[in-house]
């Protein structure tokens, strides 16, 4: 192994030897007036929106002070055809087919149905049915007297549903055709629904909803049932 005096350069390499003045650094280039800055020559190609890092989302022009979005922008989503449905209150208004290839607005309003009880003692069961709609979205019940409400989709559930006692468990094999059950012993004697559907389950479908009113008091009452609803069909 020679030593360390001979292993050493003594001169530099061809084409790397020191300077003895450094060349005087060309000034930044200046931005003209109205003139815009170009894009950076050596920026990275667009990118897919797959990842989100400082590198992807970032690169410089040529100031070094702009930053230049380097990932591909997301196209706007565009809806074309279909119709459109607004909600006002209790009014719904859609796009439906016309004769002459257009289309004319189809209103849905609210609309509610009255039923008078008459007088129920205690314990007393009214089965009874209204006419309201096959398909109904159910918004309000209401009284004029402390009353014990259920609606079925079709009139078996609901003899088969007479029975059974207030604030206890609806049986396993009648569930399915029983909408609702709603206790009015408070005042208001009123109850809003959130998202309660009504289906008639007849068959063929009929317009029939099928509504028990009871006595659950110790007093005689005379109530005067109102259900509000906005029909589907």
């Amino acid at each position: 192994m020679p030593p360390l005096s001979q292993a050493l350069r003594k001169e530099s390499p061809k084409g790397y030897a020191a300077m003895e003045e450094m060349p005087e650094s060309a000034p930044a280039p200046q931005k003209e007036p109205g003139q815009a800055m170009g894009g950076n020559a050596f920026i990275r190609c667009p990118l897919p929106p797959f990842n989100a890092t400082s590198d992807t989302l970032r690169q410089f022009n040529e100031s070094g002070k702009t930053p230049t979005r380097r990932v591909i922008p997301l196209p706007i989503q565009t809806v074309a055809g279909g119709s459109t449905t607004i909600i006002n209150n209790t009014s719904v208004t859609g796009s439906g087919s016309s004769s002459g290839g257009g289309t004319t607005p189809v209103t849905v309003t609210a609309k509610t149905v009255t039923l008078n009880a008459g007088t129920l003692l205690p314990g007393d069961v009214l089965v009874t049915s209204v006419t309201a709609s096959k398909i109904a979205v159910l918004m309000i019940v209401g009284s004029s007297d402390l009353c014990e409400i259920r609606i079925y989709g079709d009139p078996v559930t609901q003899a088969a549903d007479v029975g059974r006692v207030a604030d206890t468990a609806v049986a396993f094999e009648i569930t399915p055709g029983v909408v609702t059950d709603v206790i009015l012993d408070t005042n208001p004697l009123q109850f809003n629904w959130q998202n309660r559907l009504f289906v008639n389950q007849d068959a063929p479908q009929t317009t029939n909803l099928y509504i028990t009113v009871l006595n659950n008091t110790a007093g005689a009452v005379t109530p005067s049932v109102t259900i509000t609803y906005l029909p589907l069909e």
